[in-house]
């Protein structure tokens, strides 16, 4: 059984997808793999808590990767994420 990561508070930030694009989400990860790694700090996910868990449902393997600690925090995660989402400010 792989190690379980927690997710850090920053990846709050963004909420969980849920229901049928989980769903979608975790059978693409099944049929393609994994294509973007996720991101860890301090051993805990900061980005692809979504990724993450769809790789726990189906039985991918998760990759990671570490945040080299350069600027914020909070902006690299952003930035990660902001023009990637569906979401409304």
């Amino acid at each position: 059984m792989p190690e379980k990561y927690e997710f850090h508070e920053v990846a709050n930030i963004f909420p969980l997808i849920e229901g049928t694009d989980f769903e979608s989400l975790t059978a693409d990860i099944k049929k393609n793999g994994l294509k973007e790694t996720i991101w860890l700090h301090e051993n805990k996910i900061i980005d692809g808590r979504n990724r993450y868990r769809a790789c726990l449902e189906s039985g991918v393997a998760p990759m990671f990767r570490n945040w080299d600690g350069k600027g914020s925090l909070t902006d690299f995660v952003v930035s990660l994420n902001l023009m990637r989402r569906h979401l409304s400010i």
